[in-house]
Protein backbone atom coordinates (compact mmCIF):
# COMPACT_ATOMS: atom_id res chain seq x y z
CA UNK A 1 0.00 0.00 0.00
CA UNK A 2 2.52 2.66 0.81
CA UNK A 3 5.22 1.70 -1.21
CA UNK A 4 2.87 2.21 -3.91
CA UNK A 5 2.59 5.91 -3.28
CA UNK A 6 6.61 6.43 -3.38
CA UNK A 7 8.53 8.14 -5.91
CA UNK A 8 11.00 6.00 -8.07
CA UNK A 9 13.99 7.04 -6.57
CA UNK A 10 12.27 6.71 -3.18
CA UNK A 11 11.85 2.99 -4.24
CA UNK A 12 14.76 2.63 -5.48
CA UNK A 13 16.54 3.72 -1.92
CA UNK A 14 14.21 1.51 -0.37
CA UNK A 15 15.26 -1.36 -2.49
CA UNK A 16 19.37 -0.45 -1.96
CA UNK A 17 18.14 -0.56 2.10
CA UNK A 18 16.45 -4.01 1.77
CA UNK A 19 19.13 -4.97 0.22
CA UNK A 20 21.56 -4.05 2.36
CA UNK A 21 19.89 -5.28 5.05
CA UNK A 22 19.62 -8.83 3.53
CA UNK A 23 23.52 -8.81 2.97
CA UNK A 24 24.50 -7.87 6.04
CA UNK A 25 22.14 -10.75 7.49
CA UNK A 26 23.61 -12.67 4.96
CA UNK A 27 27.70 -12.06 5.72
CA UNK A 28 26.70 -12.47 9.24
CA UNK A 29 24.76 -15.50 9.71
CA UNK A 30 26.82 -17.26 6.61
CA UNK A 31 30.02 -16.01 5.36
CA UNK A 32 31.60 -14.56 8.69
CA UNK A 33 31.06 -17.94 10.64
CA UNK A 34 32.51 -20.39 7.69
CA UNK A 35 35.26 -17.60 6.97
CA UNK A 36 36.30 -17.63 10.55
CA UNK A 37 35.79 -21.47 11.20
CA UNK A 38 37.91 -21.87 7.58
CA UNK A 39 40.73 -19.42 9.11
CA UNK A 40 40.76 -21.39 12.58
CA UNK A 41 40.47 -24.99 10.34
CA UNK A 42 43.85 -23.57 8.27
CA UNK A 43 45.70 -22.45 11.56
CA UNK A 44 45.05 -25.91 13.34
CA UNK A 45 46.46 -27.23 9.65
CA UNK A 46 49.26 -25.37 9.78
CA UNK A 47 50.27 -26.35 13.74
CA UNK A 48 49.52 -30.26 12.84
CA UNK A 49 51.89 -29.61 9.93
CA UNK A 50 54.57 -28.27 11.89
CA UNK A 51 54.30 -31.10 14.87
CA UNK A 52 54.52 -33.38 11.95
CA UNK A 53 57.77 -32.13 10.48
CA UNK A 54 59.12 -32.47 14.08
CA UNK A 55 58.18 -35.53 14.49
CA UNK A 56 59.34 -36.92 11.21
CA UNK A 57 62.64 -35.33 12.59
CA UNK A 58 62.55 -37.32 15.56
CA UNK A 59 61.98 -40.63 13.64
CA UNK A 60 64.54 -40.19 11.63
CA UNK A 61 66.86 -39.59 14.63
CA UNK A 62 65.51 -42.33 16.08
CA UNK A 63 68.27 -44.84 15.49
CA UNK A 64 70.98 -42.09 16.38
CA UNK A 65 68.76 -41.49 20.04
CA UNK A 66 68.95 -45.64 20.33
CA UNK A 67 72.91 -45.73 20.07
CA UNK A 68 73.33 -43.00 22.35
CA UNK A 69 70.91 -44.16 24.78
CA UNK A 70 72.84 -47.65 25.30
CA UNK A 71 75.92 -46.09 25.39
CA UNK A 72 74.97 -44.52 28.69
CA UNK A 73 72.99 -47.32 30.17
CA UNK A 74 75.50 -49.22 29.75
CA UNK A 75 78.04 -46.60 32.10
CA UNK A 76 74.55 -45.78 34.36
CA UNK A 77 74.02 -49.72 35.29
CA UNK A 78 75.45 -50.14 38.74
CA UNK A 79 76.07 -52.66 41.29
CA UNK A 80 73.90 -50.83 43.88
CA UNK A 81 76.44 -50.22 46.66
CA UNK A 82 78.34 -46.91 47.11
CA UNK A 83 81.39 -48.19 48.10
CA UNK A 84 81.85 -50.35 45.11
CA UNK A 85 80.66 -47.43 42.96
CA UNK A 86 83.24 -44.94 44.85
CA UNK A 87 86.05 -47.42 44.28
CA UNK A 88 85.80 -47.49 40.88
CA UNK A 89 85.37 -43.81 40.65
CA UNK A 90 88.67 -43.82 42.26
CA UNK A 91 90.14 -46.36 39.71
CA UNK A 92 89.29 -44.76 36.87
CA UNK A 93 90.86 -41.47 38.32
CA UNK A 94 93.90 -43.07 39.02
CA UNK A 95 93.99 -44.42 36.04
CA UNK A 96 93.42 -41.08 34.08
CA UNK A 97 95.98 -39.39 36.55
CA UNK A 98 98.32 -41.51 35.30
CA UNK A 99 98.02 -41.39 31.57
CA UNK A 100 97.63 -37.61 31.45
CA UNK A 101 101.33 -37.82 34.32
CA UNK A 102 99.27 -35.29 36.37
CA UNK A 103 100.18 -36.29 40.23
CA UNK A 104 97.15 -35.95 42.34
CA UNK A 105 98.17 -35.05 45.71
CA UNK A 106 95.11 -36.05 47.59
CA UNK A 107 91.56 -37.54 47.15
CA UNK A 108 88.39 -36.65 49.85
CA UNK A 109 84.75 -38.31 49.04
CA UNK A 110 82.45 -36.73 49.42
CA UNK A 111 78.60 -37.10 50.94
CA UNK A 112 76.91 -38.90 48.38
CA UNK A 113 73.30 -36.61 47.58
CA UNK A 114 70.10 -38.63 47.21
CA UNK A 115 68.03 -36.75 44.21
CA UNK A 116 65.27 -38.79 43.41
CA UNK A 117 66.02 -42.06 42.02
CA UNK A 118 69.47 -41.17 41.33
CA UNK A 119 72.26 -40.52 44.07
CA UNK A 120 75.24 -37.93 43.25
CA UNK A 121 78.95 -39.33 44.70
CA UNK A 122 81.45 -36.53 44.58
CA UNK A 123 85.21 -36.67 45.35
CA UNK A 124 87.65 -33.93 45.81
CA UNK A 125 90.62 -34.27 44.21
CA UNK A 126 94.06 -32.23 44.36
CA UNK A 127 96.42 -32.50 41.96
CA UNK A 128 99.67 -31.01 40.02
CA UNK A 129 101.16 -31.03 37.04
CA UNK A 130 101.86 -28.97 33.85
CA UNK A 131 99.33 -27.04 31.70
CA UNK A 132 99.37 -29.99 29.34
CA UNK A 133 99.06 -32.27 32.23
CA UNK A 134 96.10 -30.64 33.66
CA UNK A 135 93.88 -30.11 31.11
CA UNK A 136 94.50 -33.33 29.27
CA UNK A 137 93.35 -34.64 32.81
CA UNK A 138 90.16 -32.65 32.90
CA UNK A 139 89.49 -33.85 29.33
CA UNK A 140 89.76 -37.08 30.60
CA UNK A 141 87.76 -37.08 33.36
CA UNK A 142 84.60 -35.63 31.07
CA UNK A 143 85.33 -38.21 28.45
CA UNK A 144 85.58 -41.07 31.22
CA UNK A 145 83.48 -44.03 30.42
CA UNK A 146 82.88 -43.56 34.19
CA UNK A 147 80.34 -40.66 33.23
CA UNK A 148 82.81 -38.85 35.62
CA UNK A 149 82.12 -34.73 35.59
CA UNK A 150 83.91 -32.13 37.29
CA UNK A 151 81.75 -29.76 38.65
CA UNK A 152 83.92 -27.25 39.75
CA UNK A 153 87.46 -26.40 39.48
CA UNK A 154 90.82 -24.13 40.80
CA UNK A 155 94.10 -24.04 39.34
CA UNK A 156 96.69 -21.94 40.38
CA UNK A 157 100.42 -21.62 39.79
CA UNK A 158 102.27 -23.94 42.38
CA UNK A 159 105.23 -21.63 44.27
CA UNK A 160 108.59 -22.74 42.66
CA UNK A 161 108.84 -22.91 38.72
CA UNK A 162 105.88 -20.83 37.03
CA UNK A 163 105.36 -23.56 34.72
CA UNK A 164 103.94 -26.12 37.19
CA UNK A 165 100.27 -25.55 38.39
CA UNK A 166 98.55 -27.17 41.10
CA UNK A 167 94.40 -28.09 41.23
CA UNK A 168 91.51 -28.79 42.98
CA UNK A 169 88.79 -30.71 41.40
CA UNK A 170 85.17 -31.46 42.63
CA UNK A 171 84.50 -34.27 40.96
CA UNK A 172 81.08 -36.06 40.73
CA UNK A 173 78.95 -38.88 39.46
CA UNK A 174 75.57 -39.86 39.21
CA UNK A 175 74.32 -43.21 40.35
CA UNK A 176 70.97 -45.14 39.85
CA UNK A 177 69.58 -45.83 43.28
Amino acid sequence: MHIRNLSKSEKTLLLMCITLVIIAIVYNLLIDPVVSRWKTLNGQIKLKTVLIQKNTRLLRMCEELQDEYEKYQGSIKTSGNEEEELAKSLGEIENISQRSACYIENIRPRASKKAGKYREISLEVAAEGGIDEVSRFLYEIETSKQCLRVKRFTIIPKSGPQTVLKGTFLISKIIAG
